[in-house]
């Protein structure tokens, strides 16, 4: 175990720029990106905020809380790492991206236009999040060494 160091000024003012920054980004981008769906649409501004940017909103926001955990410990059960965020930040971003695409169409046409998108909706995510999921799930399998029906050798 190692001893506790005193937190200086210096590392709080470090903390919460970093905590400040990367949540002053994050978070507006993850508010927009959710009420998009429910703003009107006109002529000039067909879709307003692109859901393109929740993957992004996401790893910011998860950057800053992370960097407040590290800091101060609060909540001592979580324990951030990079993975976990890039997980997070792409599965969880492109999921709610392609949903909230989903609900903007119910919205704009009702259950005919969803009809007329959800095979591409699904295509897009099996694309984005199933197929990436897979292939990292069969790779770790193959790392650690266990016995499945995927045979590498």
């Amino acid at each position: 175990m190692e001893p506790l160091r005193s937190r200086k000024l210096l590392d709080h003012l470090i903390t919460w720029s970093i905590a400040w920054f990367l949540g002053l980004i994050g978070a507006p981008i993850l508010i927009a990106v959710v009420l998009a769906p429910f703003q009107p649409q006109t002529a000039g501004n067909p879709g307003g905020v692109t859901p393109v940017l929740l993957p992004v909103g996401l790893g910011l926001t998860y950057g800053a809380l992370a960097t407040l955990r590290d800091e101060y410990g609060i909540p001592p059960a979580w324990r951030p790492s990079v993975t976990q965020g890039f997980v997070i930040a792409w599965y969880g971003g492109w999921s709610a991206a392609i949903a909230l695409g989903v609900l903007r169409n119910l919205i704009d046409g009702g259950p005919a236009l969803v009809q007329k998108w959800l095979g591409g909706d699904i295509v897009f995510w099996f694309v984005l999040v199933g197929l990436p999921w897979i292939l990292a799930t069969l790779h770790d399998r193959r790392r650690r060494g266990a016995a499945g029906w995927v045979d590498f050798s």
